[in-house]
């Protein structure tokens, strides 16, 4: 037996459960009917991307990408660094299968795992799950206005919309971004003491990682700290403006918090994130905004664009806590107990016969007893049970008994799919086509 005290999975890594399956399983459902909807098209990309690509992506963190994310030589000397995100990946699919010769924007979107190397806490794992939404080819506040409704509307069908606060802000253009950031630099110089010592080199870095370090004297010095909206030019002003009556006219609730930015360096202009109410970045759902820079970084044309990526665990999380209950069509309706050989044929042959009518049965194929079986059928939960033993066989006949009322009647072999459809209603039926995939 292995110890108790140690674990065998990997550390930050957690197994998805039946259970939790049943949340994935609809989350999934809810963002490919709205995406679906709104014209978007799922797309994968592989699980690895090339290190040197990453680095491309992320050139401010290019030294931090084998110690923040998980990298490895293959045998052919390829260095491949497992994603993160699927932003960079769709970006260099975006380049190498000529998208941009398509009718722009492309409206695509990816329900995928990735992985991390984060510090364990609580609501941060190194193997998680992401869903999001990308617009590549056009830059236009009605199309962030778009996304944002997105992701507003798979919140509300997950009924956590209620629990996040919409917060928006923007870098501006990119020299915007520049002129802020240097001046970022002239006012962190000389605070160097208000800063973690392993955060300092970001005063030269990236000064703008520090909005979101969780140290409450950095904060404080955050406040005081000058604000990106004095650096906006006429244009970023009014697409910030814009995109705010956007939001209004779709009755969009957002708060303006010029002192919120984004980790990842290719964000460009309007930026925002889902946050907990009074838990704030803590507790946040997901996020996006333009990455007008990125596809540029990888040595192309720099092409306008725009996304929001969420996690799916945090998503659920927020299910958890309000207890939303996430449907699910994996009950049982019927559990078939049978004694003897020549009811274990039957036996066989009727779950296969009810499968195919939409009859969600399940049966002990195995040794077990008739205890044990009736057991079994209780911890499923079935509401119906069919048993079989030497004598119904015999006889030609099953005994169907209602578990709740504790009733039985004995059924003629032929006619019980016939009964079970009768009680069990033709609406609750699973029934299972290829087509159904494109309904």
């Amino acid at each position: 037996m292995p110890d108790s005290t140690k674990s065998l999975s990997p550390k930050g890594m957690n197994d998805v459960l039946p259970k939790d399956h049943d949340y994935l399983t609809f989350l999934k459902k809810v963002v490919r009917h709205r995406c679906r909807q709104a014209g978007f098209r799922r797309i994968s990309t592989p699980m690895f991307e090339k290190t040197s690509v990453v680095k491309m992506a992320l050139a401010e963190e290019a030294d931090q990408v084998e110690r923040r994310m998980y990298s490895l030589r293959d045998p052919e000397g390829e260095d491949l660094t497992l994603r993160a995100g699927n932003t960079i990946g769709i970006a260099r699919a975006y380049i190498e299968n000529e998208f941009s010769e398509m009718p722009q924007p492309i409206s695509l979107y990816h329900i995928e795992q990735q992985a991390r190397y984060t510090s364990v806490k609580s609501g941060y794992y190194r193997h998680f799950h992401q869903f999001g939404m990308e617009v590549i080819g056009q830059s236009d506040a009605a199309l962030d206005a778009q996304v944002i409704y997105l992701a507003d509307r798979v919140n509300k069908d997950l009924d956590i919309d209620d629990r996040l606060d919409l917060v928006i802000n923007s870098y501006g253009d990119m020299d915007s971004k520049k002129a802020y950031i240097e001046a970022l630099k002239d006012f962190f110089k000389g605070k160097e003491r208000a800063i973690p010592f392993d955060y300092v080199d970001l005063i030269d870095r990236d000064p703008l990682q520090l909005f979101l370090i969780e140290d409450e004297d950095l904060k404080i010095i955050c406040k005081m700290a000058p604000s990106i909206q004095d650096y906006w030019s006429d244009e970023s002003k009014q697409y910030f403006a814009d995109l705010k009556e956007y939001l209004d006219e779709l009755g969009i609730a957002y708060i303006v918090d010029h002192k919120m930015f984004r980790r990842l360096p290719y964000y460009s202009g309007f930026i925002f994130e889902f946050w907990e109410k009074n838990r704030g970045r803590k507790r946040a759902v997901g996020g996006g905004g333009r990455y007008d820079d990125l596809i540029g970084r990888l040595g192309e044309k720099p092409v306008p664009a725009v996304h929001y990526v969420g996690g799916v665990e945090r998503a659920v999380a927020q299910m958890k806590i309000k207890k939303v209950k996430a449907p699910s069509k994996d009950g049982i309706h019927v559990f078939v107990a049978q004694l003897g050989k020549k009811a274990k044929v039957k036996c066989l042959k009727l779950l296969t016969e009810m499968h195919e009518e939409g009859i969600k049965a399940i049966g002990a194929i195995g040794e077990s007893s008739m205890k044990d079986q009736i057991a079994m059928a209780t911890s499923f939960k079935a509401p119906y049970m069919i048993l079989m033993g030497a004598t119904e066989v015999r006889d030609g006949v099953a005994i169907i008994r209602e578990m709740k009322k504790g009733t039985q009647k004995k059924v003629p072999m032929d006619m019980v799919i016939t009964e079970m459809i009768k009680r069990i209603g033709e609406e609750n039926l699973d029934i299972y086509s290829p087509g159904e995939l494109v309904k």
